[in-house]
């Protein structure tokens, strides 16, 4: 019953006789529950810390006193709160020794998996180099994805080569460089997102958080550059 709770086979035992016998020496638990008096001792010192069982004086002899089975509330209570603060920490080891995720996607079918993919994600995104030709092999789906961005009030930040013009809309800020990268790059959650247009369309997607906070770094050096 009590090993469900977290406690071991002899501290459940041990906190079950206190229980039953009100308080007891070392002495007696060893006799009522047939362990070595080493193992009671180390086993009261745990219980002790759990807050499960204290000691008095009683005729100038040690005893031990069960507390009160609200505390294994309490204990549960504070092991739950202690959980909770080691999530964090936890999520970035486990994140730190994840091995980086490298997809790719063909064709148009994949560029249109890897678009939705980022409205999925519904969050703002950033993106630099060649976006001109998504209007040539994407027409209908890319004007789509567009008015869904939109829609969803996902922020865009571009950096675009100079004469390249795209539609006005809400959270969409552009910047223009005299040169990009002949692909098209996007860096949405933890992913970063190449698009290779020659000689046949191409999509590598990254997933990996320190790998898309590189690229965000590296973004907002050349957005500082860029002009409006």
């Amino acid at each position: 019953m009590l090993t469900s709770l977290g406690l071991t086979e002899g501290e459940a035992e041990i906190y079950l006789a206190l229980l039953k016998m009100g308080s007891a020496s070392i002495m007696k638990l060893a006799k009522k529950t047939g362990r070595h008096r080493t193992h009671i001792y180390d086993t009261v010192e745990k219980l002790k810390q759990k807050g499960l069982v204290s000691e008095s004086i009683v005729d100038s002899k040690k005893v031990i006193n069960p507390s009160s089975p609200d505390n294994i509330v309490d204990y549960l209570k504070e092991k739950e709160e202690k959980a909770l603060q080691l999530v964090p920490e936890l999520k970035r080891i486990q994140n730190t020794g994840k091995e980086i995720a490298v997809e790719t996607f063909k064709g148009k079918a994949g560029l249109r998996s890897v678009l939705r993919d980022i409205l999925k994600e519904k969050k703002d995104y950033i993106g630099y180099g060649d976006g001109s030709r998504f209007g040539d092999v994407l027409p209908v789906f890319y004007e789509y994805f567009r008015n869904q961005s939109a829609k969803l009030k996902m922020g865009l930040r571009l950096i675009l080569k100079k004469g390249i013009k795209v539609p006005v809309r809400k959270k969409l800020l552009v910047r223009y460089l005299d040169y990009t990268s002949p692909s098209t790059i996007f860096v949405y959650a933890d992913k970063v997102l190449t698009i290779i247009w020659e000689p046949f369309p191409t999509a590598i997607r990254i997933t990996d958080r320190q790998v898309a906070d590189s690229y965000r770094n590296h973004f907002d050096v050349m957005w500082k550059s860029a002009k409006k």
